[in-house]
Protein backbone atom coordinates (compact mmCIF):
# COMPACT_ATOMS: atom_id res chain seq x y z
CA UNK A 1 0.00 0.00 0.00
CA UNK A 2 1.71 3.21 -1.09
CA UNK A 3 1.51 6.30 1.10
CA UNK A 4 -0.99 8.83 -0.23
CA UNK A 5 -2.29 11.82 1.59
CA UNK A 6 -3.27 13.41 -1.73
CA UNK A 7 -3.08 12.54 -5.42
CA UNK A 8 0.39 14.00 -5.98
CA UNK A 9 1.90 12.25 -2.99
CA UNK A 10 0.29 9.03 -4.14
CA UNK A 11 2.04 9.19 -7.50
CA UNK A 12 5.39 10.00 -5.92
CA UNK A 13 5.24 6.79 -3.83
CA UNK A 14 7.94 4.16 -4.21
CA UNK A 15 7.52 0.41 -4.49
CA UNK A 16 9.81 -1.20 -1.91
CA UNK A 17 10.31 -4.33 -3.98
CA UNK A 18 11.21 -2.72 -7.32
CA UNK A 19 12.37 0.76 -6.24
CA UNK A 20 10.39 2.23 -9.13
CA UNK A 21 9.29 5.84 -8.71
CA UNK A 22 6.53 7.59 -10.62
CA UNK A 23 7.00 11.30 -11.04
CA UNK A 24 4.42 13.99 -11.67
CA UNK A 25 5.69 14.31 -15.28
CA UNK A 26 4.65 10.72 -15.92
CA UNK A 27 1.22 11.62 -14.60
CA UNK A 28 0.87 14.53 -17.02
CA UNK A 29 1.86 12.37 -19.99
CA UNK A 30 -0.64 9.74 -18.93
CA UNK A 31 -3.46 12.25 -18.97
CA UNK A 32 -2.86 12.97 -22.69
CA UNK A 33 -4.16 9.49 -23.52
CA UNK A 34 -7.85 9.59 -24.53
CA UNK A 35 -10.04 8.72 -21.54
CA UNK A 36 -11.99 5.47 -21.58
CA UNK A 37 -15.70 5.44 -20.71
CA UNK A 38 -16.36 4.89 -17.01
CA UNK A 39 -18.25 1.66 -17.85
CA UNK A 40 -15.06 0.19 -19.35
CA UNK A 41 -13.00 1.20 -16.34
CA UNK A 42 -15.48 -0.45 -14.00
CA UNK A 43 -15.40 -3.66 -16.05
CA UNK A 44 -11.60 -3.78 -15.82
CA UNK A 45 -11.64 -3.14 -12.07
CA UNK A 46 -14.23 -5.85 -11.47
CA UNK A 47 -11.97 -8.26 -13.34
CA UNK A 48 -8.69 -7.23 -11.70
CA UNK A 49 -9.86 -7.42 -8.09
CA UNK A 50 -10.04 -11.23 -8.26
CA UNK A 51 -6.38 -11.62 -9.27
CA UNK A 52 -3.94 -13.02 -6.65
CA UNK A 53 -1.89 -9.82 -6.98
CA UNK A 54 -4.94 -7.54 -7.06
CA UNK A 55 -3.45 -5.07 -4.58
CA UNK A 56 -0.38 -4.43 -6.70
CA UNK A 57 -2.39 -4.32 -9.94
CA UNK A 58 -4.88 -1.81 -8.56
CA UNK A 59 -2.01 0.39 -7.38
CA UNK A 60 -0.50 0.26 -10.87
CA UNK A 61 -3.82 1.31 -12.38
CA UNK A 62 -3.97 4.40 -10.16
CA UNK A 63 -0.68 5.53 -11.76
CA UNK A 64 -2.02 5.50 -15.34
CA UNK A 65 -3.95 8.76 -15.36
CA UNK A 66 -6.27 10.92 -13.30
CA UNK A 67 -9.35 9.11 -14.62
CA UNK A 68 -7.85 5.70 -13.75
CA UNK A 69 -6.83 7.05 -10.36
CA UNK A 70 -10.36 8.25 -9.61
CA UNK A 71 -11.83 4.92 -10.67
CA UNK A 72 -9.35 2.58 -8.95
CA UNK A 73 -8.41 4.30 -5.70
CA UNK A 74 -11.57 3.21 -3.87
CA UNK A 75 -10.98 -0.42 -4.85
CA UNK A 76 -7.34 -0.11 -3.82
CA UNK A 77 -8.21 0.92 -0.28
CA UNK A 78 -11.37 -1.19 0.08
CA UNK A 79 -9.46 -4.28 1.22
CA UNK A 80 -5.80 -3.35 1.81
CA UNK A 81 -3.26 -6.16 2.04
CA UNK A 82 -1.45 -5.19 5.25
CA UNK A 83 1.91 -6.70 6.25
CA UNK A 84 5.02 -5.59 8.06
CA UNK A 85 6.50 -4.17 4.84
CA UNK A 86 3.79 -1.67 4.02
CA UNK A 87 2.23 -1.06 7.44
CA UNK A 88 4.23 2.14 7.92
CA UNK A 89 2.96 3.51 4.59
CA UNK A 90 -0.58 2.56 5.52
CA UNK A 91 -0.40 4.32 8.90
CA UNK A 92 1.06 7.52 7.42
CA UNK A 93 -1.76 7.54 4.87
CA UNK A 94 -4.63 6.86 7.25
CA UNK A 95 -3.29 8.51 10.40
CA UNK A 96 -1.03 11.38 9.32
CA UNK A 97 -1.47 13.02 12.73
CA UNK A 98 -2.03 11.83 16.28
CA UNK A 99 -4.56 14.62 16.67
CA UNK A 100 -7.80 13.27 15.20
CA UNK A 101 -8.95 16.79 14.24
CA UNK A 102 -5.91 17.62 12.13
CA UNK A 103 -5.21 16.54 8.55
CA UNK A 104 -8.18 14.29 8.02
CA UNK A 105 -7.92 12.09 4.95
CA UNK A 106 -10.66 10.86 2.64
CA UNK A 107 -8.97 7.46 2.31
CA UNK A 108 -10.20 6.35 5.74
CA UNK A 109 -13.82 6.11 4.59
CA UNK A 110 -12.77 3.87 1.66
CA UNK A 111 -11.47 1.04 3.88
CA UNK A 112 -14.19 -1.59 4.25
CA UNK A 113 -12.16 -4.62 5.30
CA UNK A 114 -9.04 -4.46 7.48
CA UNK A 115 -7.12 -7.65 8.23
CA UNK A 116 -4.24 -7.07 10.67
CA UNK A 117 -3.63 -10.75 11.45
CA UNK A 118 -0.25 -10.70 9.64
CA UNK A 119 1.09 -8.12 12.09
CA UNK A 120 2.82 -9.19 15.29
CA UNK A 121 5.01 -6.43 16.72
CA UNK A 122 4.65 -3.92 13.89
CA UNK A 123 1.88 -1.97 15.62
CA UNK A 124 1.06 -0.89 19.16
CA UNK A 125 -2.17 -1.05 21.13
CA UNK A 126 -2.62 2.71 21.06
CA UNK A 127 -1.95 2.81 17.31
CA UNK A 128 -4.52 0.06 16.66
CA UNK A 129 -7.04 2.08 18.65
CA UNK A 130 -6.20 5.20 16.63
CA UNK A 131 -6.61 3.32 13.33
CA UNK A 132 -10.03 2.05 14.39
CA UNK A 133 -11.01 5.58 15.32
CA UNK A 134 -10.07 6.79 11.84
CA UNK A 135 -11.89 3.97 10.03
CA UNK A 136 -15.10 3.97 12.08
CA UNK A 137 -17.18 5.64 9.34
CA UNK A 138 -16.75 2.86 6.78
CA UNK A 139 -15.20 -0.27 8.33
CA UNK A 140 -17.33 -3.39 7.85
CA UNK A 141 -14.90 -6.27 8.51
CA UNK A 142 -12.06 -6.25 11.05
CA UNK A 143 -9.54 -8.95 11.99
CA UNK A 144 -7.52 -7.90 15.03
CA UNK A 145 -3.73 -8.37 15.34
CA UNK A 146 -2.21 -10.74 17.84
CA UNK A 147 -0.12 -8.53 20.12
CA UNK A 148 -1.38 -5.01 19.48
CA UNK A 149 -5.04 -5.32 20.44
CA UNK A 150 -6.19 -4.99 24.03
CA UNK A 151 -8.85 -3.56 26.31
CA UNK A 152 -7.95 0.02 25.43
CA UNK A 153 -9.05 -0.66 21.81
CA UNK A 154 -12.63 -1.54 22.80
CA UNK A 155 -13.76 2.09 23.08
CA UNK A 156 -12.77 2.81 19.47
CA UNK A 157 -14.20 -0.54 18.36
CA UNK A 158 -17.59 0.28 19.88
CA UNK A 159 -17.88 3.30 17.54
CA UNK A 160 -17.49 1.23 14.36
CA UNK A 161 -21.24 1.06 13.80
CA UNK A 162 -20.96 -0.37 10.28
CA UNK A 163 -19.12 -3.53 11.39
CA UNK A 164 -20.61 -6.75 10.02
CA UNK A 165 -17.78 -9.16 10.89
CA UNK A 166 -15.39 -9.02 13.86
CA UNK A 167 -12.59 -11.52 14.43
CA UNK A 168 -10.68 -11.31 17.73
CA UNK A 169 -9.53 -14.94 17.73
CA UNK A 170 -5.85 -14.04 17.11
CA UNK A 171 -5.61 -11.70 20.12
CA UNK A 172 -3.13 -13.04 22.67
CA UNK A 173 -4.39 -10.93 25.59
CA UNK A 174 -7.42 -12.57 27.13
CA UNK A 175 -10.29 -10.08 27.38
CA UNK A 176 -13.24 -10.50 29.72
CA UNK A 177 -16.44 -11.66 28.03
CA UNK A 178 -18.71 -9.13 29.73
CA UNK A 179 -16.28 -6.29 29.10
CA UNK A 180 -16.06 -7.23 25.45
CA UNK A 181 -19.80 -7.60 24.96
CA UNK A 182 -20.48 -4.23 26.57
CA UNK A 183 -18.50 -2.73 23.70
CA UNK A 184 -19.93 -4.77 20.81
CA UNK A 185 -23.50 -5.41 21.96
CA UNK A 186 -24.61 -2.04 20.54
CA UNK A 187 -23.21 -2.78 17.08
CA UNK A 188 -26.56 -3.27 15.40
CA UNK A 189 -25.12 -4.56 12.09
CA UNK A 190 -22.70 -7.12 13.53
CA UNK A 191 -23.48 -10.59 12.14
CA UNK A 192 -20.27 -12.61 12.60
CA UNK A 193 -18.26 -12.63 15.83
CA UNK A 194 -15.17 -14.69 16.63
CA UNK A 195 -13.73 -14.15 20.12
CA UNK A 196 -11.20 -15.61 22.50
CA UNK A 197 -12.00 -14.46 26.01
CA UNK A 198 -12.31 -15.28 29.70
CA UNK A 199 -15.32 -15.21 32.01
CA UNK A 200 -15.00 -12.04 34.07
CA UNK A 201 -17.61 -12.50 36.79
CA UNK A 202 -17.40 -13.96 40.34
CA UNK A 203 -18.18 -17.66 40.31
CA UNK A 204 -19.89 -17.56 43.73
CA UNK A 205 -22.44 -14.95 42.59
CA UNK A 206 -23.40 -16.69 39.40
CA UNK A 207 -23.20 -15.23 35.89
CA UNK A 208 -25.07 -11.99 35.22
CA UNK A 209 -27.24 -11.45 32.18
CA UNK A 210 -25.13 -11.42 29.04
CA UNK A 211 -26.18 -9.10 26.20
CA UNK A 212 -25.12 -10.14 22.70
CA UNK A 213 -25.26 -8.10 19.46
CA UNK A 214 -28.92 -8.10 18.38
CA UNK A 215 -28.41 -9.39 14.80
CA UNK A 216 -25.67 -11.93 15.48
CA UNK A 217 -25.81 -14.85 13.02
CA UNK A 218 -22.48 -16.64 13.51
CA UNK A 219 -20.56 -16.99 16.79
CA UNK A 220 -17.14 -18.63 17.19
CA UNK A 221 -16.28 -18.75 20.88
CA UNK A 222 -13.12 -19.84 22.66
CA UNK A 223 -13.34 -19.55 26.45
CA UNK A 224 -12.75 -21.53 29.62
CA UNK A 225 -16.41 -22.42 30.07
CA UNK A 226 -17.28 -25.06 32.66
CA UNK A 227 -20.46 -27.04 33.00
CA UNK A 228 -22.04 -24.45 35.31
CA UNK A 229 -21.31 -21.54 32.97
CA UNK A 230 -23.57 -22.61 30.12
CA UNK A 231 -26.27 -20.20 31.31
CA UNK A 232 -24.39 -17.41 29.53
CA UNK A 233 -26.10 -18.73 26.39
CA UNK A 234 -29.56 -18.07 27.80
CA UNK A 235 -29.67 -14.67 26.11
CA UNK A 236 -28.23 -15.65 22.72
CA UNK A 237 -30.25 -13.80 20.05
CA UNK A 238 -32.72 -15.85 18.08
CA UNK A 239 -30.97 -14.76 14.88
CA UNK A 240 -27.98 -17.07 15.56
CA UNK A 241 -27.68 -19.74 12.85
CA UNK A 242 -24.06 -20.89 13.34
CA UNK A 243 -22.23 -21.69 16.59
CA UNK A 244 -18.65 -22.95 16.88
CA UNK A 245 -17.01 -23.76 20.24
CA UNK A 246 -13.25 -23.99 20.83
CA UNK A 247 -11.24 -24.96 23.92
CA UNK A 248 -14.28 -25.16 26.21
CA UNK A 249 -12.78 -27.95 28.29
CA UNK A 250 -15.50 -28.12 30.93
CA UNK A 251 -18.56 -28.40 28.69
CA UNK A 252 -20.74 -31.43 29.38
CA UNK A 253 -23.76 -33.01 27.75
CA UNK A 254 -26.26 -31.06 29.85
CA UNK A 255 -24.71 -27.73 28.86
CA UNK A 256 -24.87 -28.68 25.18
CA UNK A 257 -28.52 -29.57 25.55
CA UNK A 258 -29.19 -26.20 27.20
CA UNK A 259 -27.41 -24.35 24.38
CA UNK A 260 -29.50 -26.16 21.78
CA UNK A 261 -32.71 -25.52 23.70
CA UNK A 262 -31.98 -21.78 23.76
CA UNK A 263 -30.81 -21.39 20.17
CA UNK A 264 -31.99 -24.53 18.38
CA UNK A 265 -35.08 -23.08 16.72
CA UNK A 266 -33.00 -21.38 14.01
CA UNK A 267 -29.56 -23.00 14.48
CA UNK A 268 -28.28 -24.53 11.23
CA UNK A 269 -24.62 -25.24 12.05
CA UNK A 270 -23.15 -26.43 15.37
CA UNK A 271 -19.43 -27.27 15.50
CA UNK A 272 -16.97 -28.45 18.12
CA UNK A 273 -13.42 -27.92 16.98
CA UNK A 274 -11.03 -30.81 17.72
CA UNK A 275 -10.38 -31.47 21.42
CA UNK A 276 -12.79 -28.76 22.52
CA UNK A 277 -14.01 -30.57 25.63
CA UNK A 278 -12.63 -33.29 27.89
CA UNK A 279 -16.03 -33.95 29.49
CA UNK A 280 -18.06 -35.03 26.46
CA UNK A 281 -17.35 -38.74 26.81
CA UNK A 282 -20.99 -39.66 26.38
CA UNK A 283 -22.80 -38.15 23.39
CA UNK A 284 -26.59 -38.31 23.34
CA UNK A 285 -27.00 -37.42 19.68
CA UNK A 286 -30.70 -38.34 19.24
CA UNK A 287 -31.82 -36.14 22.11
CA UNK A 288 -29.38 -33.36 21.17
CA UNK A 289 -30.75 -32.89 17.68
CA UNK A 290 -34.32 -33.14 18.96
CA UNK A 291 -33.86 -29.56 20.22
CA UNK A 292 -32.44 -28.33 16.87
CA UNK A 293 -35.11 -28.90 14.20
CA UNK A 294 -33.23 -26.86 11.54
CA UNK A 295 -29.72 -28.17 12.13
CA UNK A 296 -27.94 -29.12 8.89
CA UNK A 297 -24.25 -29.22 9.89
CA UNK A 298 -22.99 -30.88 13.07
CA UNK A 299 -19.38 -31.51 14.07
CA UNK A 300 -19.13 -33.29 17.44
CA UNK A 301 -16.75 -35.45 19.50
CA UNK A 302 -17.24 -39.17 18.88
CA UNK A 303 -18.08 -41.78 21.49
CA UNK A 304 -18.74 -45.50 21.20
CA UNK A 305 -22.47 -44.86 21.70
CA UNK A 306 -22.92 -41.64 19.73
CA UNK A 307 -25.65 -42.88 17.40
CA UNK A 308 -27.70 -45.12 19.72
CA UNK A 309 -29.90 -47.32 17.58
CA UNK A 310 -30.43 -49.98 20.26
CA UNK A 311 -33.83 -50.49 21.87
CA UNK A 312 -32.66 -49.92 25.46
CA UNK A 313 -32.60 -46.18 24.68
CA UNK A 314 -35.56 -45.45 22.37
CA UNK A 315 -35.08 -42.78 19.73
CA UNK A 316 -37.35 -39.74 20.19
CA UNK A 317 -40.59 -40.23 18.27
CA UNK A 318 -40.17 -36.82 16.67
CA UNK A 319 -37.62 -38.23 14.19
CA UNK A 320 -37.72 -41.64 12.57
CA UNK A 321 -37.08 -43.36 9.24
CA UNK A 322 -40.37 -41.94 7.97
CA UNK A 323 -39.60 -38.47 9.34
CA UNK A 324 -35.79 -38.09 9.46
CA UNK A 325 -34.00 -35.12 10.96
CA UNK A 326 -32.90 -32.50 8.34
CA UNK A 327 -29.21 -32.96 9.28
CA UNK A 328 -27.14 -33.25 6.05
CA UNK A 329 -23.48 -32.96 7.09
CA UNK A 330 -22.18 -34.88 10.12
CA UNK A 331 -18.56 -35.08 11.27
CA UNK A 332 -17.16 -37.03 14.22
CA UNK A 333 -13.99 -35.99 16.04
CA UNK A 334 -12.44 -39.38 16.82
CA UNK A 335 -9.15 -38.11 18.28
CA UNK A 336 -10.30 -38.96 21.82
CA UNK A 337 -11.16 -42.53 20.80
CA UNK A 338 -7.78 -42.86 19.07
CA UNK A 339 -6.00 -42.36 22.41
CA UNK A 340 -7.63 -45.51 23.80
CA UNK A 341 -7.70 -47.54 20.60
CA UNK A 342 -11.51 -47.43 20.40
CA UNK A 343 -13.64 -47.13 17.31
CA UNK A 344 -17.11 -46.06 16.30
CA UNK A 345 -19.74 -48.63 15.46
CA UNK A 346 -20.00 -48.08 11.70
CA UNK A 347 -22.92 -50.53 11.45
CA UNK A 348 -25.00 -48.34 13.77
CA UNK A 349 -24.19 -45.30 11.65
CA UNK A 350 -25.21 -47.18 8.50
CA UNK A 351 -28.53 -48.22 10.09
CA UNK A 352 -29.26 -44.70 11.38
CA UNK A 353 -28.81 -43.32 7.84
CA UNK A 354 -30.38 -46.12 5.82
CA UNK A 355 -33.27 -46.99 8.12
CA UNK A 356 -33.35 -44.41 10.90
CA UNK A 357 -33.54 -40.82 12.03
CA UNK A 358 -30.40 -39.67 10.11
CA UNK A 359 -31.91 -40.45 6.74
CA UNK A 360 -31.00 -37.08 5.22
CA UNK A 361 -27.25 -37.20 5.98
CA UNK A 362 -25.24 -37.03 2.74
CA UNK A 363 -21.74 -36.04 3.93
CA UNK A 364 -20.06 -37.99 6.72
CA UNK A 365 -16.65 -37.11 8.13
CA UNK A 366 -14.25 -38.73 10.60
CA UNK A 367 -11.42 -36.72 12.13
CA UNK A 368 -8.52 -38.82 13.45
CA UNK A 369 -5.04 -38.26 14.77
CA UNK A 370 -2.48 -37.93 12.00
CA UNK A 371 -0.92 -41.35 12.75
CA UNK A 372 -4.23 -43.26 12.63
CA UNK A 373 -5.36 -44.75 9.32
CA UNK A 374 -8.87 -46.18 9.80
CA UNK A 375 -9.43 -46.65 6.06
CA UNK A 376 -7.08 -49.63 6.19
CA UNK A 377 -8.67 -51.53 9.09
CA UNK A 378 -12.27 -50.48 8.35
CA UNK A 379 -12.08 -50.14 4.60
CA UNK A 380 -15.17 -52.27 3.90
CA UNK A 381 -17.41 -50.46 6.42
CA UNK A 382 -16.32 -47.02 5.22
CA UNK A 383 -16.80 -48.00 1.57
CA UNK A 384 -20.33 -49.25 2.34
CA UNK A 385 -21.14 -45.93 4.00
CA UNK A 386 -19.71 -44.01 1.06
CA UNK A 387 -21.73 -46.04 -1.44
CA UNK A 388 -24.89 -45.52 0.61
CA UNK A 389 -24.48 -41.74 0.81
CA UNK A 390 -23.77 -41.37 -2.89
CA UNK A 391 -26.74 -43.56 -3.81
CA UNK A 392 -29.06 -41.51 -1.60
CA UNK A 393 -27.72 -38.28 -3.10
CA UNK A 394 -28.35 -39.65 -6.57
CA UNK A 395 -31.95 -40.37 -5.63
CA UNK A 396 -32.37 -36.82 -4.32
CA UNK A 397 -31.80 -35.40 -7.80
CA UNK A 398 -30.29 -32.12 -8.90
CA UNK A 399 -32.49 -30.01 -6.62
CA UNK A 400 -30.83 -31.39 -3.47
CA UNK A 401 -28.57 -29.22 -1.32
CA UNK A 402 -25.73 -31.77 -1.52
CA UNK A 403 -25.14 -33.19 -4.98
CA UNK A 404 -23.86 -36.70 -5.69
CA UNK A 405 -20.34 -35.50 -6.48
CA UNK A 406 -20.14 -33.81 -3.07
CA UNK A 407 -21.72 -36.64 -1.05
CA UNK A 408 -19.89 -39.50 0.64
CA UNK A 409 -17.35 -40.23 3.39
CA UNK A 410 -14.19 -38.22 4.05
CA UNK A 411 -11.42 -38.68 6.59
CA UNK A 412 -9.23 -35.86 7.88
CA UNK A 413 -6.68 -35.26 10.62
Amino acid sequence: MPPATDQTAHHQAADEETGFHVSTEDQIVGDRVPALPIEVLCQVLDYVQFFPAAQRDLWALTLVSRSWYAAAVASLYKKPDISGKNFGFFVRTLCPSINAHIRKTSFSSMVKELNMSKLVHDSTKSLTSRILGRLKDGLEIFVAPQASFAVNCLAALSKCHYLRELDLSYVSESIGLLQLLRSVSKLSRLEKLSIRCKLDYPADRGPPKVVWPPKLKALRLSACINGNDFVIFNTIPKSLISLTLRHCRGLNGESIRTILMNSGDVLESFQFEPRTSDSLIYIDLPHWIEHAPRLRRLFIPASSSSIRTDYDFPIPLRYSAQNPHPLEHLEFDCTHLDLYGSELDYEDIWLAIAEGYLGRVRRLGFRHQFNVQPWRTNRTELQDLDDLLRALAREDGQEANIKEQDAGVYICS
